[in-house]
């Protein structure tokens, strides 16, 4: 197995270098967007932290299109502060799903540091369809199950709270195993998640709803260029199914 042989300081400049002018051009435009919302609002602790973990969380979620592990570290900070937002949303399954996500992704990935990203395109594989059928009936069964516990935790958006999980947790596993097709789940859960963050702008039980609500927007361009234009869909062709 290829591993990174320089110091990590080595690595972590390496990891932002090559990387394709869309992903650089995407997170500017989230970076003046949320700068934008936090100057021209009441500036708290929370609005702070909101935009930071949305800035952090863009860069990682570029990276990740970009088939670099140092996505791992980078999203690792932004759950610290997704984590906190969304718990005073009282979004609670977006809470689990993002120690989810630092658990299946963000840590394995800081551990494997010198690795996982060698030899990327040798690596990544796509579903066949009968893991389809699986993985469509594992997030349905999920979603079912989270959704009845969101109802007694008083969640404002149970449903779509509870999908967000199911998908998250899900799309996760996929992308630890280099998967392609973690873009398709995590597309549709950014998809679940705008609806979400929109009726809490509208409702407005949240503060951090807009920002929110335009790192979403931002994620979802990302897996889009993941989905169809990044490394993973190109190294996917010739490799193998799961």
């Amino acid at each position: 197995m290829n591993k990174f042989e320089g110091s990590y300081i080595e690595w972590f400049k390496s990891e932002l270098k090559g990387w394709n002018p869309v992903m650089w051009t995407i997170w500017a435009f989230g970076f003046g967007f949320q700068t934008s919302i936090l100057v021209t609002n009441t500036i708290t602790w929370q609005a702070i932290v909101t935009y930071l973990a949305t800035l952090v969380g863009l860069l990682c979620t570029c990276s990740m299109a970009e088939g670099r592990p140092i996505n791992g570290l980078l999203g690792l900070i932004s759950v610290v502060g997704f984590v906190l937002v969304n718990a005073m949303a009282h979004h609670w399954w977006s809470v689990l799903d993002q120690v989810i996500f630092a658990l299946a992704i963000d840590i394995p990935l800081i551990k494997e540091w010198r690795t996982w990203g060698q030899d990327f395109n040798a690596k990544v594989r796509k579903l066949d369809g009968y893991s389809w059928v699986l993985t469509i009936a594992a997030v349905f069964i999920a979603w079912l199950a989270l959704y009845k516990i969101a109802l007694r935790l008083n969640d404002p958006r149970p449903s779509s709270d509870s999908l967000v999980l199911a998908l998250g947790a899900m799309a996760s596993i996929l992308c630890l195993m280099h998967v392609s097709n973690t873009y398709t789940l995590w597309l549709a859960e950014d998809a679940v998640n705008i609806f979400m963050w929109f009726y809490a702008l509208k409702d407005g039980y949240s503060p951090a709803a807009l920002p929110m609500l335009v790192s979403t927007i931002m994620y979802t361009v990302t897996a889009i260029y993941g989905q169809w234009f990044s490394v993973w869909n190109k190294a996917v062709a010739d490799n193998e199914t799961v």
